[in-house]
């Protein structure tokens, strides 16, 4: 039996049904996205391993916090002009390896998720609803994480170029999800090889792959339903949060994160070890919220980038514990996930919750071996 049946016997019932039915159509486009991702310098062919996929159970158990139409969804501030845009979430993947430094378009992002991938490396997948990024990239290929993390969100756009085609097979499959894959067309339309003299300039393939917000809402036509709201929101910090004023997260010499707390800026700045974390502008990347959210993990079944390359898997359904830094202090507890389709519920020891600001938020979701240390 190949791994890619067991993958799909992993699902349930519902999902075997829609990967079936749209088979068919997908194995006709899978020369075409293979050239196209060879091209962009991307993933390579899937190759067997020992390892099988199965896929959480899917069923909604938990309340979500209730949408206001006054307040963005994703941040929990007041939005553009006093409501909600009428989109859903959009989630682009982009890259963080040093040659893909520095970014465009995280600063703008209401959420960013910082996974690992292969290789001690980790990538961004940044998810915009009430805001908006007129240059995004450089944009890289899909990975388990980024579907398994997204349906909670409802049916959001998933934007990336190419990646191994189990895995494209798969999230073109997803009934709740639009597959905005950069390495087919048309939806290839929405992207670009950025050439210019403005920053960042004279990349190369894959790193010259961008993209922005505006072509990627426009591919999805009947996309009109912003998100559920992903966290609670206070102005204030709880009473269990203690002071903290930075934290550190080491993924691996190439990925050593340090956030630390500005009262200047009223925010947490980001660094790699002690150099700041910057836009091509020059300016530091920084947070309202870091959620470091302690995962379990196991190496995938495909080679990602040459002979045992397996990516990071990162089980975000389950529970564990979680770390929130708001307005310089800590809040410690435990984050909660039954399901695919339930929002990640925060919660102290006590059952209390725990609130974020409203603001934009870096979740880091770091396996149970990565250190993390927070400093009072």
């Amino acid at each position: 039996m190949t791994k890619l049946r067991r993958l799909i016997l992993g699902l349930d019932r519902r999902q075997r049904i829609v990967a079936a039915a749209a088979a068919a159509g997908v194995l006709a486009i899978v020369g075409v996205a293979l050239a196209a991702v060879l091209t962009a310098g991307g993933p390579k062919a899937a190759t067997r391993s020992t390892t099988t996929t199965v896929a959480p159970p899917t069923s909604t158990t938990l309340p979500r916090p209730k949408l206001d139409s006054h307040l963005c969804p994703l941040t929990g501030v007041r939005a553009p002009g006093g409501k909600v845009p009428q989109r859903p979430a959009l989630a682009v993947k982009i890259g963080n390896d040093p040659a893909s430094r520095p970014q465009s378009g995280l600063d703008q992002a209401d959420i960013v998720y910082e996974e690992m991938a292969e290789g001690g490396i980790t990538r961004y997948m940044a998810v915009y609803q009430c805001q908006s990024a007129p240059l995004i990239g450089p944009v890289r290929s899909v990975r388990w994480d980024d579907w398994t993390i997204l349906q909670q969100y409802g049916h959001p756009i998933l934007a990336y170029s190419g990646g191994i085609i189990p895995w494209t097979n798969i999230v073109a499959s997803l009934p709740w999800l639009f597959n905005a894959n950069g390495s087919i067309y048309p939806t290839a339309n929405a992207y670009y090889r950025y050439n210019s003299s403005a920053p960042p300039a004279n990349l190369g393939a894959p790193y010259n792959y961008y993209t922005s917000t505006a072509p990627l809402w426009a591919l999805d036509r009947t996309g009109r339903t912003p998100p559920p709201p992903m966290f609670r929101y206070s102005a204030k910090a709880p009473r269990l949060a203690r002071p903290a004023s930075s934290a550190s997260i080491s993924f691996s010499g190439a990925s050593d994160v340090v956030w630390k707390w500005s009262a200047g800026a009223d925010a947490w700045m980001r660094y790699y070890a002690a150099q700041p974390d910057q836009n091509p502008n020059g300016q530091q990347l920084h947070a309202t919220n870091v959620v470091i959210q302690i995962v379990a993990t196991r190496i995938g079944p495909y080679d990602e980038s040459g002979p045992n390359s397996g990516d990071v898997e990162s089980l975000t359904v389950g529970s564990g514990t979680v770390y929130v830094l708001r307005n310089g202090k800590v809040e410690k507890g435990t984050w909660t996930r039954p399901a695919l389709g339930d929002g990640t519920k925060l919660t102290f020891a006590n059952g209390t919750p725990i609130t974020l600001a409203p603001g934009n938020t870096w979740i880091e979701v770091a396996p149970t071996t990565t250190p993390v240390s927070i400093t009072p």
